[in-house]
Protein backbone atom coordinates (compact mmCIF):
# COMPACT_ATOMS: atom_id res chain seq x y z
CA UNK A 1 0.00 0.00 0.00
CA UNK A 2 1.08 3.62 -0.56
CA UNK A 3 1.98 5.72 2.29
CA UNK A 4 -1.20 8.15 1.56
CA UNK A 5 -3.58 5.34 1.50
CA UNK A 6 -2.48 4.25 4.67
CA UNK A 7 -2.49 7.81 6.28
CA UNK A 8 -6.01 7.67 4.58
CA UNK A 9 -7.28 4.34 6.09
CA UNK A 10 -6.25 5.60 9.68
CA UNK A 11 -7.72 8.94 9.31
CA UNK A 12 -11.14 7.75 7.78
CA UNK A 13 -10.85 4.91 10.83
CA UNK A 14 -11.01 7.30 13.20
CA UNK A 15 -13.65 9.63 11.71
CA UNK A 16 -15.75 6.50 11.17
CA UNK A 17 -15.69 5.28 14.82
CA UNK A 18 -16.53 8.84 15.83
CA UNK A 19 -19.56 9.10 12.99
CA UNK A 20 -20.79 6.17 14.08
CA UNK A 21 -20.18 7.05 18.11
CA UNK A 22 -22.23 10.30 17.38
CA UNK A 23 -25.16 8.53 15.55
CA UNK A 24 -25.21 5.97 18.28
CA UNK A 25 -24.30 7.60 21.37
CA UNK A 26 -26.81 5.57 23.70
CA UNK A 27 -24.64 2.60 22.52
CA UNK A 28 -21.71 3.71 22.84
CA UNK A 29 -21.98 5.08 26.26
CA UNK A 30 -22.96 2.05 27.55
CA UNK A 31 -20.33 -0.59 26.02
CA UNK A 32 -16.93 2.00 25.83
CA UNK A 33 -15.63 -0.04 28.95
CA UNK A 34 -15.56 -3.38 26.70
CA UNK A 35 -14.13 -1.56 23.17
CA UNK A 36 -11.33 0.61 25.84
CA UNK A 37 -10.29 -2.82 28.28
CA UNK A 38 -10.29 -5.06 24.75
CA UNK A 39 -8.48 -2.54 22.70
CA UNK A 40 -5.84 -1.81 25.30
CA UNK A 41 -5.08 -5.25 26.26
CA UNK A 42 -4.89 -5.79 22.12
CA UNK A 43 -1.96 -2.94 22.05
CA UNK A 44 -0.08 -4.33 25.06
CA UNK A 45 0.31 -7.43 23.69
CA UNK A 46 1.83 -6.24 20.47
CA UNK A 47 3.87 -4.39 22.41
CA UNK A 48 5.04 -7.17 24.52
CA UNK A 49 5.17 -9.68 21.78
CA UNK A 50 6.42 -7.51 18.83
CA UNK A 51 7.47 -3.78 19.13
CA UNK A 52 9.89 -4.28 22.43
CA UNK A 53 11.97 -7.33 20.61
CA UNK A 54 12.16 -5.42 17.72
CA UNK A 55 13.21 -2.15 19.56
CA UNK A 56 16.18 -3.96 21.33
CA UNK A 57 17.20 -5.99 18.50
CA UNK A 58 18.35 -2.59 16.94
CA UNK A 59 21.88 -1.13 17.67
CA UNK A 60 20.87 2.15 19.19
CA UNK A 61 22.47 2.43 22.75
CA UNK A 62 20.40 3.49 25.57
CA UNK A 63 17.18 2.76 23.94
CA UNK A 64 15.88 1.79 27.51
CA UNK A 65 16.18 5.37 28.49
CA UNK A 66 14.33 6.57 25.15
CA UNK A 67 11.11 3.87 26.61
CA UNK A 68 11.44 5.35 29.98
CA UNK A 69 11.62 9.32 28.19
CA UNK A 70 8.62 8.18 26.64
CA UNK A 71 6.62 6.98 29.94
CA UNK A 72 7.40 9.72 31.74
CA UNK A 73 6.58 12.13 28.91
CA UNK A 74 2.71 10.62 28.77
CA UNK A 75 2.23 11.45 32.60
CA UNK A 76 3.22 14.82 32.00
CA UNK A 77 0.94 15.21 28.91
CA UNK A 78 -2.00 13.31 31.04
CA UNK A 79 -2.13 16.86 33.39
CA UNK A 80 -3.78 18.43 29.94
CA UNK A 81 -5.67 15.17 28.61
CA UNK A 82 -7.23 14.16 32.25
CA UNK A 83 -6.08 10.76 30.94
CA UNK A 84 -8.72 10.59 27.67
CA UNK A 85 -6.03 8.19 26.20
CA UNK A 86 -6.70 5.20 28.49
CA UNK A 87 -10.50 5.09 27.94
CA UNK A 88 -11.82 7.81 30.57
CA UNK A 89 -11.13 11.42 31.61
CA UNK A 90 -9.99 12.62 35.29
CA UNK A 91 -12.18 15.57 36.36
CA UNK A 92 -14.01 16.74 38.96
CA UNK A 93 -17.93 18.01 38.34
CA UNK A 94 -18.05 21.42 37.04
CA UNK A 95 -20.73 22.98 36.62
CA UNK A 96 -19.77 26.69 35.64
CA UNK A 97 -19.31 26.78 31.63
CA UNK A 98 -15.42 28.76 31.67
CA UNK A 99 -14.62 25.59 33.66
CA UNK A 100 -15.94 23.25 31.89
CA UNK A 101 -14.46 24.83 28.50
CA UNK A 102 -10.74 25.14 30.44
CA UNK A 103 -11.06 21.40 30.81
CA UNK A 104 -12.09 20.56 27.38
CA UNK A 105 -9.09 22.95 25.95
CA UNK A 106 -6.65 21.41 28.41
CA UNK A 107 -7.93 17.90 27.29
CA UNK A 108 -7.61 18.46 23.32
CA UNK A 109 -4.13 20.04 23.45
CA UNK A 110 -3.06 16.69 25.79
CA UNK A 111 -5.09 14.51 23.39
CA UNK A 112 -3.33 16.21 20.00
CA UNK A 113 0.13 16.21 21.18
CA UNK A 114 -0.36 12.59 22.11
CA UNK A 115 -1.77 11.81 18.96
CA UNK A 116 0.63 13.55 16.65
CA UNK A 117 3.54 12.09 18.49
CA UNK A 118 2.19 8.67 18.29
CA UNK A 119 1.76 8.90 14.44
CA UNK A 120 5.78 9.97 13.79
CA UNK A 121 7.40 6.64 14.05
CA UNK A 122 4.61 5.10 11.59
CA UNK A 123 6.66 5.17 8.56
CA UNK A 124 10.70 5.42 10.37
CA UNK A 125 11.17 1.62 10.73
CA UNK A 126 14.61 1.11 9.01
CA UNK A 127 13.68 -2.70 8.95
CA UNK A 128 10.08 -4.41 8.15
CA UNK A 129 10.05 -7.23 10.51
CA UNK A 130 8.29 -9.79 8.59
CA UNK A 131 7.43 -12.46 11.02
CA UNK A 132 7.07 -16.13 10.11
CA UNK A 133 6.30 -17.97 13.14
CA UNK A 134 9.57 -17.25 15.09
CA UNK A 135 11.39 -16.29 12.02
CA UNK A 136 12.46 -12.73 11.59
CA UNK A 137 13.08 -11.67 8.32
CA UNK A 138 14.83 -8.56 7.93
CA UNK A 139 13.87 -6.34 4.88
CA UNK A 140 16.36 -3.23 4.42
CA UNK A 141 14.25 -0.44 2.94
CA UNK A 142 14.30 2.80 4.21
CA UNK A 143 10.95 4.68 5.80
CA UNK A 144 9.35 1.40 5.38
CA UNK A 145 5.49 0.87 6.88
CA UNK A 146 5.21 -0.91 10.01
CA UNK A 147 1.89 -3.00 9.66
CA UNK A 148 2.60 -3.63 13.58
CA UNK A 149 2.96 -0.03 15.08
CA UNK A 150 -0.28 0.53 12.55
CA UNK A 151 -2.44 -2.30 14.27
CA UNK A 152 -1.12 -1.10 17.69
CA UNK A 153 -2.24 2.90 17.06
CA UNK A 154 -5.50 1.55 15.55
CA UNK A 155 -6.43 -0.29 18.64
CA UNK A 156 -5.45 2.48 20.86
CA UNK A 157 -7.14 5.44 19.18
CA UNK A 158 -10.39 3.45 18.29
CA UNK A 159 -11.38 3.43 21.98
CA UNK A 160 -10.35 7.05 22.54
CA UNK A 161 -11.83 7.75 19.82
CA UNK A 162 -15.05 7.13 21.18
CA UNK A 163 -14.54 7.87 24.94
CA UNK A 164 -13.62 11.38 23.12
CA UNK A 165 -16.50 11.85 20.76
CA UNK A 166 -19.06 10.97 24.01
CA UNK A 167 -16.88 13.92 26.02
CA UNK A 168 -17.62 16.34 23.61
CA UNK A 169 -21.21 15.21 22.92
CA UNK A 170 -21.89 16.16 26.67
CA UNK A 171 -19.63 19.23 26.75
CA UNK A 172 -22.80 20.84 25.18
CA UNK A 173 -20.77 21.90 22.21
CA UNK A 174 -23.07 22.77 19.04
CA UNK A 175 -22.92 19.85 16.74
CA UNK A 176 -20.36 21.50 14.31
CA UNK A 177 -18.01 22.68 17.14
CA UNK A 178 -18.36 18.73 17.98
CA UNK A 179 -17.23 17.93 14.82
CA UNK A 180 -15.04 20.10 13.95
CA UNK A 181 -12.79 19.29 17.04
CA UNK A 182 -13.08 15.68 16.02
CA UNK A 183 -11.99 15.86 12.63
CA UNK A 184 -8.77 17.87 13.66
CA UNK A 185 -8.38 15.11 16.22
CA UNK A 186 -8.45 12.29 13.50
CA UNK A 187 -5.97 14.34 11.30
CA UNK A 188 -3.37 14.62 14.14
CA UNK A 189 -1.58 11.22 13.85
CA UNK A 190 -1.44 11.05 10.37
CA UNK A 191 0.06 14.39 10.34
CA UNK A 192 2.85 12.87 13.12
CA UNK A 193 2.94 10.38 10.03
CA UNK A 194 3.76 13.01 7.69
CA UNK A 195 6.22 14.88 9.31
CA UNK A 196 7.78 11.64 10.83
CA UNK A 197 8.61 10.37 7.33
CA UNK A 198 10.01 14.04 6.24
CA UNK A 199 12.02 14.18 9.20
CA UNK A 200 14.13 10.92 8.46
CA UNK A 201 15.49 7.69 9.11
CA UNK A 202 17.90 5.73 10.14
CA UNK A 203 18.57 5.92 14.56
CA UNK A 204 15.95 8.59 14.76
CA UNK A 205 13.52 5.95 14.01
CA UNK A 206 14.05 3.83 16.77
CA UNK A 207 14.50 6.23 19.01
CA UNK A 208 10.85 7.84 18.11
CA UNK A 209 9.65 4.16 18.29
CA UNK A 210 11.09 3.11 21.29
CA UNK A 211 9.54 6.90 23.34
CA UNK A 212 6.20 6.33 21.37
CA UNK A 213 6.12 2.59 22.85
CA UNK A 214 6.98 4.08 26.21
CA UNK A 215 3.99 6.06 26.31
CA UNK A 216 1.78 3.72 25.22
CA UNK A 217 3.47 1.01 27.78
CA UNK A 218 1.81 3.82 30.56
CA UNK A 219 -1.45 3.85 28.65
CA UNK A 220 -1.84 -0.31 28.72
CA UNK A 221 -0.41 -1.15 31.97
CA UNK A 222 -2.28 1.80 33.71
CA UNK A 223 -5.73 0.85 32.20
CA UNK A 224 -5.01 -2.99 32.65
CA UNK A 225 -4.14 -2.88 36.40
CA UNK A 226 -7.10 -0.81 36.87
CA UNK A 227 -9.68 -2.69 35.68
CA UNK A 228 -7.98 -5.68 37.36
CA UNK A 229 -8.14 -4.26 40.61
CA UNK A 230 -11.63 -2.93 39.94
CA UNK A 231 -13.68 -5.14 42.63
CA UNK A 232 -16.91 -4.19 40.58
CA UNK A 233 -17.18 -7.26 37.23
CA UNK A 234 -14.03 -7.97 38.14
CA UNK A 235 -14.09 -11.66 36.43
CA UNK A 236 -15.52 -9.85 33.41
CA UNK A 237 -12.64 -7.20 33.51
CA UNK A 238 -10.26 -10.19 33.20
CA UNK A 239 -12.17 -11.93 30.97
CA UNK A 240 -12.11 -8.63 28.44
CA UNK A 241 -8.44 -8.65 29.40
CA UNK A 242 -7.48 -11.71 28.40
CA UNK A 243 -9.59 -11.77 24.71
CA UNK A 244 -7.86 -8.54 24.06
CA UNK A 245 -4.24 -9.96 25.06
CA UNK A 246 -4.98 -12.66 23.28
CA UNK A 247 -6.10 -11.24 19.91
CA UNK A 248 -2.55 -9.43 19.95
CA UNK A 249 -1.16 -13.02 19.78
CA UNK A 250 -2.67 -14.00 16.70
CA UNK A 251 -2.89 -11.20 14.27
CA UNK A 252 0.03 -11.70 13.36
Amino acid sequence: MSNWLIIIILFLAVLTTGTITFLFRDFFSKLKHYFTTVGVSFVLSLICVHLLPEIFQTQVSNVGAYLLLGFVFQIILELFSRGIEHGHVHHHEEHHSHSVNRTLISMFFGLCVHSFIEGMPLFLLENAHMHEGHVHQVLESSGSFSSVFFWAILGHKIPVAIVLMLFLIQSKLSNVKVIGLFILFASMSPLGALVGFKFGVNESSTIFLAITTGMLIHITTLLVFEEYHNQKDKIKNIALIIIGLTLGLFVF
